[in-house]
C-alpha cells in the first residue's frame, strides 16, 4: 500500500472475514482484516486519525465488530464506512452529520418542488438525459452512440413519465448488448439478471455481475452520504418509485455516474492473472441458489480500480469558489462532482 500524496495511492481499504475489527487503542484507529484460516495470522494496521490514508473503509461479511469510539473518530474525520454482506449488496454505511443552518431548507424545498408536476417531469428528463450521456461518452462504437443520441432526443422532447421510461428502457438494451460484448466470452456474461429461481441483480450467478454488484454498492453509499450531508430525504425520489425499504432518491441519482463501476468491473476482467482470480471464486449451492463469492483479492483490487475513478479529475462549472456565483470550468474530482 503506498502512502498519500503518492500517484499510486488508494484510499478505499477493505475488511473482510472472521474477526474483523475497527476499534481505537491510545486515540489510534485500529483495522484489522479477518483472520487467514490457513496461516492463523491478521493483517493489523494502526493509524492516527489525522494520518489514515483510506477515506472510505469496506466492511464486508458479518463476522466482526466496530467500537462506538471508532464510530465517533471517523465521523469527526469524514471517513465513510460501507458494509456490504458477501454478495457485495449494500447492507448499511456511517458518516458524518453535517451541521447546516440551510439542511432543512433543502428538505423543505425538495417536498415543494416534487409537488409541482412540470418540475418533476423536467427532472425526470435531466436525470435520463445525464445518464445516456455518461453512456455515450463511455461507448466506442459510433453506431450505438448515434443511437442512444437519438434516445436522448426523444427523452428531451418526452411529455410524461411513461415515455421517458420507454426511451430508457429502449437505449438500456442497446448499451447492455454493446457493454456485454466487451468482455471474454470466458466469464459467459451476457446479461445483469442472473439464472435460476432468483433472477434479481442482488443474486449474482455470474463473476462479472457479482463485481458489479460490489462497485454499485460502494457507488450507493457514496451518493447516500452526498444526499444526507445536504439534508435531503433520500426516500423522497421524483424518478424510482418510493417504497418504505427503498432510498429512492439514492437510486435516482446514481444512474449517471453507473458508467463509473461498470468501467472499472470491465477495466478489471482485463488485468493480470496476478489481480483477477476470478477463477478462484467457488459457488454455493442450490439452498443459496448457486450465488456466487469473490476471492478477497479480485474484491481489493476492483474497488481500488473504482477509488483511482472516484478522484479522477474532470473539468466541472464550480460555483464553490467565488462565493456560490458560477465560474469559469475548474479541474474536479468526480467524486466532488457527484
Amino acid at each position: 500500500m503506498t502512502k498519500k500524496g503518492q500517484k499510486s495511492h488508494y484510499d478505499i481499504k477493505i475488511l473482510r472475514g472472521y474477526g474483523t475489527q475497527i476499534t481505537v487503542k491510545n486515540q489510534r484507529l485500529v483495522l484489522k482484516n479477518g483472520i487467514d484460516v490457513f496461516t492463523g495470522e491478521q493483517e493489523t494496521e494502526e493509524y492516527v486519525l489525522s494520518g489514515l490514508p483510506y477515506s472510505r473503509i469496506v466492511v464486508i461479511g458479518r463476522n466482526g465488530y466496530i467500537t462506538y469510539k471508532a464510530i465517533q473518530l471517523l465521523s469527526d474525520y469524514h471517513i465513510n464506512v460501507i458494509f456490504l454482506d458477501l454478495f457485495g449488496n449494500f447492507k448499511a454505511c456511517l458518516h458524518e452529520v453535517m451541521s447546516s443552518f440551510v439542511g432543512y431548507k433543502r428538505r423543505m424545498g425538495q417536498y415543494d418542488t416534487f409537488r409541482d408536476r412540470s418540475k418533476v417531469l423536467y427532472m425526470q428528463k435531466q436525470l435520463i438525459i445525464s445518464k445516456l450521456e455518461s453512456q455515450i461518452n463511455f461507448v466506442k462504437d459510433e453506431s450505438i452512440r448515434l443511437k442512444l443520441r437519438k434516445f436522448q432526443n426523444l427523452v428531451s422532447h418526452a411529455k410524461n413519465y411513461q415515455e421517458i421510461v420507454g426511451c430508457e428502457a429502449h437505449a438500456g438494451i442497446v448499451y447492455r448488448n454493446y457493454y456485454s460484448s466487451l468482455f471474454d466470452i470466458k466469464y459467459d456474461f451476457t446479461q445483469r439478471k442472473n439464472r435460476g429461481r432468483r433472477s434479481k441483480q442482488r443474486y449474482a450467478t455470474n463473476v462479472i455481475n457479482a463485481l458489479l454488484n460490489y462497485g454499485t454498492s460502494v457507488l450507493y453509499s457514496e451518493i447516500a452520504k452526498h444526499i444526507n450531508a445536504q439534508g435531503l430525504d433520500p426516500y423522497y425520489g421524483f424518478y424510482h418509485k418510493n417504497h418504505s425499504s427503498e432510498q429512492a432518491l439514492v437510486y435516482d441519482l446514481v444512474e449517471p455516474y453507473r458508467v463509473l463501476v461498470e468501467s472499472a468491473v470491465l477495466e478489471f476482467s482485463k488485468t493480470a492473472p496476478i489481480w483477477n482470480r476470478l477463477h478462484k471464486c467457488f459457488r454455493l449451492d442450490e439452498r443459496y441458489h448457486f450465488q456466487i463469492i469473490l476471492d478477497a483479492v479480485s474484491i481489493k483490487r476492483l474497488l481500488e480500480i473504482l477509488s483511482i475513478k472516484f478522484n479522477k479529475k474532470m473539468m466541472f462549472i464550480s460555483r464553490f469558489v467565488n462565493r456560490c456565483k458560477w465560474t469559469k470550468k475548474l479541474s474536479t474530482r468526480k467524486s466532488t462532482v457527484m
